[in-house]
């Protein structure tokens, strides 16, 4: 076994069950190439640890302050501060589980230790591994490793991804993959653009050679009314999914403002953009329509 190597995470999340099918490990590895106005994890945008501060959950002991070795304390430091170093010390002391730091080294042998120890729930549920994010193929090499020792080991791999990448770059890495989501957040590449920061030719052009390639896909669409929650979007999906993607089916997840507290802990609430939140009725209608396409229709979460 090969266990060489090293990468970000934020997490990995144990008896996931939302993740793909079965109980699962979901690693969610650090950075993304979008930017997205909808982003509820903005801790996962780049790769640099951050100090994360749960103002609700202090009872202002004092000990992260009287620990840290520049005496700061997150209820004073401008957010995010300049001068903590994010050495996780202040973390160690408080009992109350306020301060937390994301996105961590790892190697390939604390990871595969910890899969090992889930082996057993993935064989007799039928789950397995869900890499995500961020955005997984931005950290190739480490994802690599990973997805080569686990699949000498016969663990089940899904992944989460943006599709914004080099296709060529990693197709060794997803021919070892059981299943594929890939978020088509919309079918206009300007409007695409504007919302993520990059247009959607690449994306959609990986969507169709992930297809190609015989592996299970699920397009996903992260649904907010007004943006891509519209019957011409949706529409322009299904076309697309019938012409190109035939054996794929989709998932429409609800936009949640579930993100803002994510903001403020990392002392970055100017940052949320809130949006509207669907309906169930809007829901309903969207799978609707891509019904008429007889597009498969699949709900993980």
């Amino acid at each position: 076994m090969n266990c060489t190597g090293k990468g970000i995470l934020m997490q990995m999340q144990d008896y996931s069950i939302h993740d793909g099918d079965g109980v699962r490990t979901t690693i969610f590895l650090a950075g993304c190439p979008l930017r997205c106005k909808w982003c509820a994890n903005p801790e996962s945008q780049t790769m640099t640890s951050k100090l994360i501060y749960h103002q609700h959950k202090c009872v202002g002991c004092g000990k992260c302050a009287a620990a840290c070795p520049k005496h700061l304390t997150p209820t004073t430091m401008p957010r995010p501060s300049m001068d903590c170093d994010v050495c996780g010390v202040c973390t160690k002391v408080c009992a109350v589980k306020a301060l937390e730091v994301s996105c961590i080294e790892y190697d390939t042998v604390q990871v595969l230790t910890r899969i090992k120890r889930d082996a057993l729930f993935f064989r007799f549920t039928g789950g397995g591994v869900t890499f995500s994010g961020g955005e997984p193929f931005l950290q190739q090499e480490f994802l690599r490793m990973l997805v080569s020792n686990m699949y000498d080991a016969g663990i089940n791999m899904w992944i989460e991804t943006c599709g914004y990448f080099d296709f060529d770059a990693v197709r060794d890495i997803i021919e070892r993959l059981d299943h594929v989501f890939l978020d088509i957040k919309h079918m206009d590449s300007a409007t695409h653009e504007q919302y993520t920061g990059v247009g959607n030719t690449c994306i959609l052009g990986n969507a169709i050679k992930i297809h190609d390639l015989g592996i299970p896909v699920t397009v996903r669409i992260p649904s907010i009314p007004g943006v891509n929650l519209t019957g011409e979007n949706i529409a322009a999906t299904a076309l697309f999914m019938k012409e190109h993607m035939p054996k794929a089916d989709i998932e429409l997840l609800p936009y949640h403002e579930l993100g803002k507290a994510k903001y403020i802990a990392l002392g970055n609430e100017t940052g949320f953009t809130s949006f509207p939140v669907p309906t169930g009725d809007e829901i309903k209608r969207a799978y609707a329509i891509l019904e008429t396409y007889g597009i498969p229709i699949t709900e993980y979460r």
